[in-house]
């Protein structure tokens, strides 16, 4: 690591989900002279950039980028959700710049033998936490890194020679691995399904993207797909894929199985995590019963309290309408059918009308969250025939509304269905805002 010193890296898209900031920490700590860029403002910026105040040698371009930063530059490390075509990224290719992104760096440290690496449009997170926890529970070195609200860099010095890197890799991270042309010895897809159709032109780019993760296996490494899979069991999926498959499936589970996590899709989780646990070599009843008694992660179908018989959910990960769908199908089976769904935001370019049809089945009433999803929804023929409400662009006024109409027996559903840029900054700054405006209306 001794190789960055001196060199002059500029952190392009320091972003507020801590990727950026790992990033310059990494290469602060390791002599590099570092200056971070990104177009949102100095005040927007401000929770990431208190988290670098130990080191005062940074350098800031807010607000704004400038060709002179990338003329400036030996390295660019590219936040991964800048977009193709970027002017800057543009130019800097044409500079003869090096550019990488956290990962691409981690890749330079990580062996790809050391790797389980998790991927999938939904339950990768959980999948990825799941698989962690039981490899810990049962004294495997390991570590868990990847697509998890901080920089894969942050994890590094934590790796030894011998450690199992449990890490949860978005489409965005996979491009890495084809850059690199490597994928993990142990790979695992739980789903595909249509998301970030506003990043890729069309679906098969997507999934030629999620692809990568077993694109570059040999015979001797491994990739788990799940069992009557739409998109992994079409005839040309797994054409020029050379690890060994291994399905897994919800009956694999005992039938007495019953989990704290609800819902068919967390079943499929655990179906993935058992089989992963039990090629390292893990008993049967050791993984079943950590599973049974994970309580879930943030943002992804969270009880968030209970009052007055009511029961709160933040589903904010719910960035598209398969995972809206999925969390109204688990949430009504907690309900009997009483849920009241807070949806709306900005769309991907993803179709909606098997979502509409889902909350008409699913939901009794539906407040809104303003944005081009719900006008969509709104305009839609046939559309939905039940009440709703809105749309809000605030969460507090929002729910002192629906607190008038709520009752004992219900399940309030936070699950937008769609992404959350027109009114915050990203999901989990979207989740952490519903939660404190839940705790002060629900109190």
């Amino acid at each position: 690591m001794n190789s960055f010193k001196g060199k002059k890296v500029l952190v392009f898209g320091l972003g507020l989900n801590q990727g950026g900031v790992g990033s310059a920490k990494f290469f602060a700590s390791n002599g590099a002279r570092v200056r971070v860029t990104d177009l949102k403002s100095k005040s927007i910026l401000q929770s990431s950039i208190d988290k670098l105040k130990d080191f005062p040698d940074l350098e800031y371009t807010l607000g704004e980028h400038k060709y002179e930063d990338i003329d400036w530059a030996d390295l660019i490390i590219k936040n991964p959700s800048v977009k193709p075509g970027n002017e800057y990224i543009g130019y800097a290719r044409k500079s003869g710049k090096e550019i990488e992104t956290d990962m691409g760096i981690f890749l330079k440290f990580v062996k790809p033998s050391q790797i389980i690496g998790i991927t999938g449009t939904k339950g990768k997170s959980t999948t990825a936490s799941l698989i962690y926890e039981i490899l810990k529970t049962n004294d495997r070195e390991a570590v868990f890194a990847g697509n998890i609200g901080k920089s894969v860099l942050d994890t590094i010095s934590f790796v030894k020679q011998d450690t199992v890197v449990v890490l949860e890799i978005s489409s965005f991270q996979l491009e890495a691995f084809d850059k690199t042309r490597v994928s993990p010895k142990w790979a695992v897809i739980t789903n595909i399904t249509p998301d970030h159709l506003n990043y890729y032109q069309i679906m098969d780019e997507y999934i030629a993207a999620k692809k990568i993760i077993g694109k570059y296996q040999g015979k001797s490494d491994f990739l788990f797909i799940r069992n009557d899979d739409p998109v992994v069991d079409k005839p040309d999926f797994l054409n020029g894929l050379n690890g060994k498959i291994i399905r897994f499936q919800v009956n694999d589970l005992s039938k007495n199985f019953k989990p704290k996590l609800k819902g068919q899709h967390n079943l499929e989780n655990a179906a993935a995590t058992l089989a992963i646990g039990k090629f390292f070599g893990v008993n049967e009843k050791s993984i079943l019963n950590s599973i049974a008694t994970f309580k879930g992660i943030p943002f992804r179908m969270e009880l968030l309290k209970i009052w007055k018989g009511i029961k709160i959910i933040n589903d904010t990960t719910a960035t598209a309408p398969d995972a809206g769908i999925k969390a109204l199908e688990t949430a009504s089976h907690m309900s009997s059918g009483n849920v009241i769904l807070i949806c709306g935001g900005m769309n991907k370019n993803i179709p909606y009308e098997n979502y509409i049809k889902a909350v008409n089945k699913y939901a009794k009433k539906v407040f809104f969250l303003e944005g081009d999803v719900t006008d969509l929804i709104r305009s839609c023929k046939p559309g939905l025939h039940i009440k709703t409400f809105g749309p809000y662009s605030n969460l507090e006024k929002l729910l002192r509304e629906l607190k008038d109409v709520v009752k004992s027996g219900d399940v309030v559903l936070f699950s937008p269905a769609a992404t959350s840029f027109n009114l915050f900054q990203n999901e989990f700054d979207r989740g952490r805002k519903f939660n404190a405006a839940a705790r002060k209306i629900f109190k």
